[in-house]
């Protein structure tokens, strides 16, 4: 059963979606700033509909990986998972950012937290890929 103030996995693919995302207070801040951020950025064309053009996922604490792969289309919690590569990969601090081209004009971000209850190897596999200075720890 997931903690109460863990929220549980989001899918956006709609503007509405992505409004109720940005105003949603109990959502982490910097979380929020990096999907509006990203939604401008691909957003340019308002005729068509947001989820033709972008998926967003973000990957909470306790998601189990098939509530992440449900949303992905595709897994990529498990050891050498059957999945595309990333197009880009960011590393945000509490954040890591998954870009992934699925077709000419269609892309999904995925926005995994760096939490020790996130999937063990999917963020396993994101802090082997971010760039991170070694911690030191004082006897």
């Amino acid at each position: 059963m997931p903690r109460k103030d863990i929220q549980t996995m989001l899918s956006l693919n709609d503007r509405d979606a992505v409004t109720a995302a940005l105003t949603d207070p109990s959502l982490d801040p910097a979380l929020r700033a990096l999907i509006g951020l990203r939604v401008w950025q691909v957003d340019t064309d308002r005729r068509r509909p947001l989820g033709e053009i972008l998926q967003i996922v973000v990957v909470q604490p306790s998601d189990p990986p098939e509530t992440i792969h449900d949303a992905l289309g595709f897994p990529i919690c498990w050891d050498q998972a059957d999945q595309p590569g990333w197009e880009w990969f960011n590393d945000h601090g509490s954040w890591f950012e998954l870009a992934y081209v699925l077709t000419d004009d269609f892309g999904m971000l995925v926005f995994v937290a760096d939490h020790p209850e996130t999937n063990d190897t999917l963020r396993f596999n994101c802090l082997g890929v971010a760039d991170r200075s070694p911690t030191s720890h004082a006897d």
